[in-house]
């Protein structure tokens, strides 16, 4: 599994991993969001350790210690940099030109792996299968356990075990043969009675959004893409077509976060790159940002970060 990684001093990378220290402190930004390791570097801070009650002898150093999600990067003026100490846990006076990194959902890496850290963000390759897994967060750690990484830990929060996700797309005829499409997720109840008309199963959540005109010609290819991974050909698309198409998860996700990042935008060239770079990224990063995107009230928030991620316009 291929991941960012950002290399941290101990005893920081052990405090974020133990949900203690929700706010990383750099000079420069970034506009990544999402899953990243966590390197403990070489280098010790000593004064730290006794600050915060950490035996500096116990500490890996040298090694990808576990993954954190970075949620989004904050400029901090002192004033915010003085709220906000209880996050960042620095003792250390406020400078000019500080970012906060917001960092969640912290999850052990074990046992560590040994990799040479680097500068800035880096690439890292980490193995699918890992021994042991552990969440802690908020000072409680959750039993550890043989696991294997699977998707499942990575998909919107809104997709439980009492949950079926369905994605389709359906074809919106208009004048003279044209259309257009409309992507649709909804969640069901999985426990709920069948067969039974009068107590249909109940919908958790929708996520519907049309495109059409120059917007869906420029995004076309993802789309004969993914009806073409569902067993569907191109000749099936068409202003006739009244049946939906199914879409499986994976291919579902990716052509959602499609929808959601192309639909406010005209300009070809910045449809293409969006586009090109969706389709690049990670079953890891397609849930991540697929999440972000449809839930919660920071859901549009999260829609405009991933254009400005993925393309050179920044508005």
């Amino acid at each position: 599994m291929k991941l960012k990684a950002l290399s941290f001093r101990q005893p920081w990378a052990n405090l974020i991993l133990q949900g203690k220290k929700t706010l990383d402190l750099r000079s420069w930004e970034t506009k990544y969001r999402g899953p990243l390791a966590v390197y403990a570097s070489l280098e010790v801070e000593k004064e730290a350790c006794a600050a915060h009650g950490v035996d500096s002898t116990s500490l890996t150093t040298g090694a990808l210690v576990g993954i954190v999600d970075l949620v989004e990067v904050l400029p901090l003026n002192e004033a915010a940099y003085q709220a906000r100490a209880a996050e960042h846990l620095n003792g250390r006076p406020w400078r000019e030109r500080l970012f906060g990194w917001v960092l969640a959902n912290p999850r052990w890496i074990e046992p560590p792996q040994v990799v040479k850290g680097r500068l800035n963000l880096f690439d890292v390759e980490i193995p699918v299968e890992s021994d042991t897994w552990k969440v802690e967060s908020a000072g409680e750690t959750a039993k550890s356990q043989k696991s294997k990484v699977k998707l499942d830990d990575l998909r919107p929060s809104s997709f439980d075990s009492h949950s079926a996700a369905e994605f389709e797309l359906r074809v919106l005829p208009e004048a003279e043969g044209r259309y257009r499409l409309a992507f649709a997720q909804t969640l069901v109840d999985k426990n709920a009675p069948a067969g039974l008309t009068s107590c249909p199963a109940p919908v958790k959540t929708r996520v519907e959004v049309e495109l059409g005109g120059d917007t869906l010609r420029a995004v076309a290819d993802v789309v004969i893409e993914a009806l073409r991974q569902n067993g569907y050909k191109a000749t099936d698309l068409g202003a006739n077509r009244r049946e939906p198409f199914h879409l499986d998860e994976a291919s579902g996700v990716r052509l959602g976060l499609v929808f959601l990042a192309a639909k406010p935008i005209s300009k070809a060239s910045r449809l293409e790159q969006i586009s090109h770079g969706i389709r690049l990224m990670t079953a890891e990063e397609l849930f991540y940002w697929y999440s972000k995107c449809t839930t919660g009230p920071a859901a549009e928030r999260a829609q405009k970060a991933l254009r400005v991620l993925l393309s050179d316009d920044g508005r």
